[in-house]
Formats: structure tokens, C-alpha cells, sequence
């Protein structure tokens, strides 16, 4: 008797949460006037992006997949009103109504840092289940916040490249039907 060959898990990432393509969906503070979403290149590499003004703060409200990861890259693109390029930070953080949780941020710099720089944050924390009688993040809708910040106090614009969630395969079935549970 032959042993059939076992194809490996596929362990490379996939998009399983667009946030470009979610825009619509999230909540957009000062107002949805400081965004746009459009094609950006910088230095020579197109992205879709959310551009903003800053200070501004996007908030989207979903179930979290299991062993997921928010990735993006960032750049800034300008000033506002002719005035020069501004320092911008990067935060991403996450919320349950009750307390924020900074995940992770970059500091950008004009004339230090050339091109996009990639920002990352782990959010496995946010899915799956616990053992707990009252923690269930599986049963949560959870907020997603991109925070750009104007560190000089002087507004500035600044792009997020490509902003979503990452995952593996499995996550990312489990994720659609989650999603659909909890919208019933």
C-alpha cells in the first residue's frame, strides 16, 4: 500500500480583512473630509491608500481572525496650505468601548525617512477562545484604530499604503463565517 504524499500547510499570509475597501464602513474623525482613498506612490511603489490630514483617527468596527496581524505601510506625503512636511506618528490600537490598547506606532520624519516604512501589529490577542467566564473576544466586534497623529501640532498629510489584516488560510475561512454569525 502506497502513503499519499501530505501537501504541507500553506504558511504564507493572506489578505483576509481590506481596509481600503472597507473605508466606507469606518468611522472617520474629525470628519470623513480629512480622508480620501486613492492609488499613492512613493518612491517608485504604488499602494492603495486611506490618505489623511492630521491629527485624524479612523475606527472600524469588526470581529478580529485568529492568529491575525494588522499590516501597513506609512509615509508621509506633505504638508497642508502650502506649508512644509510635518513629523507624523503612526499608531494602531484596538478598543473594546471600555479601555484603548496601543498595539504599535512609528514616528516619521521629513527628510529622515525615505519611502514607505512598514508599521505592524499582532492581534491575536483580540480572537479565538479563552479560558473565561466573561473575556470571549471570539464574540466581540472589536475597534480597529489608525490614529495619525501631528506630533509638532502643525497639520500635516499622510498616507497608510495598503492597510488590513493579515492571516493564514484557516483563519481566514473561520473569519467569513464568524462574521456572518455575529451580523445576524
Amino acid at each position: 500500500m502506497a502513503l499519499a504524499a501530505c501537501a504541507p500547510a500553506d504558511p504564507s499570509p493572506v489578505r483576509i480583512v481590506d481596509l481600503v475597501r472597507d473605508f466606507r464602513d469606518a468611522e472617520a474623525r474629525p470628519s470623513r473630509a480629512a480622508f480620501e482613498v486613492a492609488d499613492v506612490s512613493v518612491s517608485g511603489q504604488s499602494l492603495p491608500t486611506i490618505r489623511t490630514i492630521a491629527p485624524s483617527r479612523l475606527i472600524f468596527v469588526l470581529p478580529v481572525p485568529r492568529r491575525s496581524t494588522f499590516a501597513a505601510r506609512v509615509a508621509i506625503e506633505g504638508g497642508v496650505d502650502g506649508t512644509p512636511p510635518q513629523p507624523l506618528r503612526f499608531r494602531v490600537g484596538v478598543s473594546d468601548d471600555r479601555i484603548y490598547e496601543q498595539l504599535s506606532d512609528v514616528l516619521l520624519t521629513p527628510g529622515v525617512q525615505a519611502g514607505w516604512t512598514e508599521l505592524r501589529a499582532d492581534l491575536s490577542a483580540y480572537a479565538g477562545w479563552q479560558w473565561s467566564l466573561f473575556y470571549r473576544p471570539e464574540e466581540r466586534r472589536w475597534r480597529l484604530v489608525l490614529s495619525t497623529d501631528a506630533v509638532s501640532g502643525v497639520r500635516a498629510r499622510g498616507v497608510w499604503g495598503a492597510p488590513g489584516i493579515d492571516g493564514d488560510r484557516s483563519a481566514a475561512r473561520e473569519h467569513v463565517d464568524r462574521a456572518a454569525r455575529l451580523s445576524r
